[in-house]
């Protein structure tokens, strides 16, 4: 999906709908900001008395009150920063987590088509560059708002000061306001590819971390290294760019300032203005103009990140608009009798790529087993993905009990199927939260340890050191393969579903572990509709049904001893493998 880019102020109002909850912390945290800023005008407001009192008139009561004064100033300007800076924090944080919420709760809905568009890199550094980038924003924000105020209150006492010395530094203005404008724009854009190759960056070290072995296997690291050094070479020259569009805008900022201050100096020195101007009113108003630079400079060099932070924001924003998973129909659904319908399915996963199903037809009675057989490219795994909806097909419907998959509430169709694929994917967490992932209610451990049994898992579990109760690392990297397979298949047997998919299930079993599992199939499927894939013809042989797929279609169907028979594509996949 394409997502028309936002403007500067879309950005900023839909940043705004997060901080609005927070708006007490924000008024207090400005409060504080003012108070500081007027602690910075009100020191530079005291040249004035602290010169021409003390110094010229020597009065005094000038000369005692001004010491107590800058004191008591300086007190509220570390109190008011203080206040400032951990309010604008707190703030900060609260919506970089209300960010990060909806953007999880946005990827846990996307359908399984994004994910197939998207690479893993790519995802994590919109979660963890971006959402970085616009906090730094987000608290810069928070400095060039005091900065800001600083400005004005400077500039204001500089009209009280000398208004004519005033508007002769404001023509300089217009040459200063052109320069920043000209780097918004400059930082914008380099902020773009900057964050397209920090999503180039991420990918590639999860490739290289997840495709460790084949790199090694193929003796790949230094072709790896070349293509990482492309990315590292294209990130630097960017940021060294952004650096440089800073620098020099900084640099013409400082001259223009330069050339404001000497200019200020010859004119209030001229002796008409010598009867105006004070040698306090003068100092001051140098001091105020010497202030006054430090916003601008600060708000020039601020503006890079919140620049950045902009269009980082774009492409959060971005993602929390890609259309999330249909919710399905308004029909409920307890539990299922299993009784599915193919009617003439056809399916491609891009409109310009070849179809992968093609007129598929086919009826499953509720308590079938039917094995789907075939090559690898025959449409097996994508047929039965239809089944879950992680797919709707582009043509053609799918029917359980008589009702089409799209009529059903999304979520009771789903808790009608379980699940065990050849990708087998566990959870950073036990062995007992894998196996009862998500069940509600929890299951008793007395019912996590009869799963564990029935895919003969437990064997295993009891050797370990905390048995149900041990992590098992990222993806079960503690476990072997077909240890790892095992939990799957205890997950999907503690589901309980009316339907059950096994995508090569036991690919990763020895033998005897897979005799074990067909024995705990041949007792879980009655009652329930069993689709399996399998390429190990000898697993299926006592389904109900054969489905041999070819090329996306269904070329032959029926029994196992019908299929031999028959002397045709079952026959003949079926002699190669026992010829094997």
């Amino acid at each position: 999906m394409s997502v028309p880019l936002e403007s500067s102020w879309a950005i900023y109002r839909r940043m705004a709908r997060y901080a609005v909850p927070h708006w007490r912390v924000i008024v207090a945290a400005l409060v504080a900001t003012t108070l500081f800023s007027a602690a910075d005008v009100g020191f530079v407001a005291m040249m004035k008395p602290l010169l021409d009192g003390s110094f010229v008139q020597k009065d005094l009561t000038t000369i005692r009150w001004i010491p107590l004064a800058i004191i008591g100033l300086f007190l509220l300007r570390g109190v008011a920063g203080f206040g400032s800076g951990y309010g604008m924090q707190w703030v900060t944080q609260q919506i970089v987590a209300g960010l990060r919420r909806d953007m999880f709760a946005r990827l846990v809905q996307l359908p399984v088509s994004y994910f197939d568009r998207n690479s893993t890199g790519t995802m994590l550094s919109r979660f963890n560059y971006h959402t970085g980038v616009i906090a730094s924003a987000l608290m810069v924000a928070t400095y060039a708002l005091r900065e800001a105020m600083v400005f004005i209150g400077q500039l204001g006492l500089m009209f009280w000061l000398s208004w004519k010395l005033t508007v002769f530094v404001l023509v300089v203005g217009p040459p200063i306001a052109v320069t920043v404008r000209y780097v918004n724009k400059r930082i914008r854009g380099l902020g773009e590819r900057i964050q397209s190759t920090a999503g180039r960056f991420a990918e590639a070290l999860d490739e290289t971390i997840k495709g460790q072995r084949v790199i090694k296997l193929h003796n790949a690291a230094k072709a790896e290294q070349a293509g990482f050094e492309r990315i590292l070479q294209d990130t630097r020259q960017l940021a060294v760019k952004v650096e440089a569009t800073t620098l020099i805008s900084g640099g013409i900022t400082q001259l223009l300032a330069a050339f404001a201050v000497a200019g200020i100096v010859y004119f209030a020195t001229l002796p008409e203005m010598l009867n105006e101007v004070s040698p306090g009113t003068f100092v001051a108003f140098l001091v105020a103009l010497t202030t006054l630079m430090r916003p601008v400079k600060v708000l020039n060099s601020f503006n890079q990140q919140v620049q950045l932070g902009v269009t980082a924001a774009r492409e959060v924003f971005a993602f929390l608009a890609e259309p999330v998973e249909p919710a399905g129909g308004g029909l409920r659904l307890q539990r299922a009798r299993g009784h599915l319908e193919f009617e003439d399915i056809r399916h491609r996963y891009q409109a310009d790529a070849p179809e992968a199903l093609k007129g598929i037809r086919l009826t499953i009675r509720p308590g079938q087993t039917v094995a789907f057989v075939g090559k690898s490219g025959s449409g097996k795994t994508t047929l039965l993905s239809l089944l879950p909806r992680f797919y709707d097909p582009v043509a053609g419907r799918i029917t359980l009990d008589g009702h089409d998959l799209r009529d059903y509430a999304l979520n009771d169709l789903r808790a009608q199927i379980a699940l065990v694929d050849q990708q087998v994917r566990l959870f950073n967490a036990t062995i007992a939260e894998n196996i009862a992932y998500a069940l509600d209610p929890h299951p008793s451990e007395a019912q996590i340890i009869e799963a564990a049994q029935h895919a003969h898992a437990w064997e295993f579990i009891q050797k370990l050191p905390k048995g149900l109760h041990t992590e098992i690392g990222e993806n079960g990297v503690q476990l072997s393969g077909g240890q790892r397979q095992r939990l799957a298949i205890a997950r999907a047997l503690l589901k309980n579903a009316p339907i059950l998919i096994l995508d090569e299930a036991t690919s990763a079993l020895d033998t005897e572990s897979e005799r074990h599992i067909q024995e705990a199939v041949e007792e879980l499927v009655v009652g329930r509709t069993t689709l399996v894939i399998a390429h190990r013809l000898s697993t299926i042989q006592r389904a109900d049904l054969i489905v041999v797929m070819q090329e996306g279609r269904i070329v032959e169907s029926g029994r196992h001893e019908d299929l031999i028979a028959q002397a045709g594509v079952y026959a003949s996949l079926h002699r190669m493998q026992f010829q094997e």
